[in-house]
């Protein structure tokens, strides 16, 4: 089975949507899962430096108060407790996450699907959990290194345009799909179809086990 996933490392929902299903196939010991990870931005134009605090970012992105932003945010948080993960959203530096992207099409290119995993969670901790900037160079090395990558090959991504074209096109792939409503945007085997956060029963079923 191959599963394509549309997600953005600024996301909150993907990092447990994608969490929760990676745990489904590991109990499940289904062993001919293929996952493609697809590039997908909430925000193209966030700043490569934080210029707003997710408090901030949620009260202008979803127009809501302070206290309603907040309250939302919780509500977020105990979702994340659920599949094991714990949030520190207040403290989430509000970035783009462009080149984290470019750093995850090299991964596909150049290691094997474990090390792909490894480097698409260790992003999401990253970002919720440790609170560090995506868009940091110096964060992004760190990570790719941690995982096995190669240090001078992640630097010469980094400091260059490669992989922009087909982030970018990743991105428009989906804005462009007449069932796109929300991210993280999941392909099971080219036909069943999930999106956001949803039931483990749904993935089970999407899955077949």
């Amino acid at each position: 089975m191959e599963i394509k996933i549309w997600g953005d490392f600024a996301c909150p929902f993907c990092y447990i949507g994608e969490t929760q299903l990676e745990k489904i196939i590991k109990d499940s010991e289904k062993k001919d899962v293929t996952i493609q990870f697809m590039a997908y931005q909430l925000d193209p134009e966030a700043p490569v430096i934080p210029v707003e605090s997710m408090t901030q970012h949620f009260m202008t992105d979803h127009e809501l108060s302070e206290e309603d932003a907040k309250k939302q945010m919780e509500r977020i948080t105990k979702m994340a407790s659920r599949v094991g993960l714990d949030y520190n959203l207040a403290s989430v530096q509000v970035c783009n996450t462009f080149d984290a992207h470019r750093l995850m099409k090299y991964a596909q290119d150049s290691a094997s699907q474990e090390t792909v995993i490894k480097l698409n969670f260790k992003l999401f901790h990253a970002n919720f959990v440790e609170n560090l900037r995506l868009s940091d160079h110096g964060v992004l090395l760190s990570i790719a290194e941690m995982c096995g990558l190669d240090r001078n090959s992640v630097e010469t991504v980094l400091s260059s345009e490669m992989y922009a074209d087909q982030v970018r096109s990743e991105v428009k792939a989906l804005n462009e799909n007449e069932d796109f409503e929300f991210v993280p945007f999941m392909v099971f085997d080219e036909d069943t179809i999930l999106q956001g956060v949803v039931s483990p029963g749904a993935m089970k079923k999407a899955l077949q086990v």
